[in-house]
């Protein structure tokens, strides 16, 4: 068994025993052997400890701890404080790494002297195993999601403190500017890691996720390049729109008109203006045009530099 660490891999859990073990056995599974996996059950009630355990029997790099506290922000940063890696990855409890992951961003880290890493990902129908669609090169700007596809070195990490606890959602958004504000991270050209989506997740229910895009905002909009602070204010306004609240819709809307200049928020937010009274049907057509003009004009905001796989 090896006992050097380099990756430290983190999985927070609650109540998921019966996905948990694909995600531990994707794990084992890598070709690179230097690697450790802190499981941080956040208070799960079923059988997950249980499983965990007849894994840690088979394999001691799998670890098992209990979060003093609740939620997956706060799960993360407790396993943040266990790792003995120079570098840590990210790999929620319904996902999986593929066998490669670890060696393949491991080499894109060392021969580019990144300290944060962004690989691609497929995601799949967790019933059929069907691919829905594959992300690589796909990121333009300072913010980057699905930690699953991460690999950031842990002293960078504990330099900006970690998750920040409070956000009700969009927990990795946040912490990725941040991130961002020290080092931008580079596009790593290869697939590493499955994500399959998952229904009734706390953090996507649409009231959490608008709290989390307002609170990203508050914290962080002033340090974004304009036009993805703009980005950020026009997807709130949509929000907000969908659920009917008009006059918090028109403001974020006007945010986004007044925050950049480009031609596709301010159309945008004139056609809110227009058509916000129209009811049932006609508020479902206008709801994609609005999405359809702010999907018109994504520019490259930050450039990226790419690793290809060896």
């Amino acid at each position: 068994m090896a006992e050097k660490v380099i990756i430290s891999c983190i999985t927070p859990t609650f109540n998921r025993a019966h996905l948990i073990g694909s995600a531990i056995q994707s794990t084992i599974k890598q070709t690179f052997p230097y690697w450790e996996l802190i499981i941080v059950d956040d208070g799960s009630t079923d059988n997950t400890e249980s499983l965990v355990h007849s894994y840690i029997c088979k394999d001691k790099r799998v670890k098992y701890f209990r979060n003093p506290k609740k939620g997956g922000a706060a799960a993360r940063n407790f396993g943040i404080k266990q790792v003995r890696g120079e570098y840590i990855a990210f790999l929620d409890d319904d996902d999986i790494s593929l066998p490669h992951r670890f060696e393949s961003q491991l080499y894109a880290a060392k021969n580019s002297g990144s300290s944060f890493v962004v690989s691609g990902y497929e995601v799949r129908d967790r019933n059929t195993d069907k691919l829905k669609t594959k992300v690589k090169l796909a990121l333009k700007g300072m913010g980057v999601g699905f930690p699953s596809r991460w690999l950031i070195k842990k002293e960078l990490l504990e330099k900006v403190n970690g998750f920040d606890e409070d956000f009700p959602s969009m927990q990795d958004i946040e912490l990725s500017y941040r991130l961002g504000i020290e080092e931008t991270f580079i596009l790593h050209d290869d697939i590493v890691s499955v994500i399959y989506p998952t229904i009734n997740s706390v953090s996507k229910r649409p009231e959490n996720s608008l709290a989390g895009k307002e609170l990203l905002m508050q914290k962080l909009g002033s340090k974004m390049h304009p036009m993805e602070a703009a980005i950020w204010y026009y997807t709130i306004g949509l929000g907000h729109y969908s659920l009917d609240r008009l006059r918090v819709a028109k403001h974020y809307f006007k945010l986004a008109s007044a925050k950049n200049g480009s031609i596709a928020f301010r159309l945008g937010y004139y056609f809110f203006n227009i058509t916000k009274s129209f009811p049932g049907r006609l508020k479902k057509l206008n709801l994609k045009i609005l999405h359809f003009i702010g999907n018109c004009y994504f520019p490259v905001i930050v450039k990226h530099k790419v690793i290809t796989p060896k």
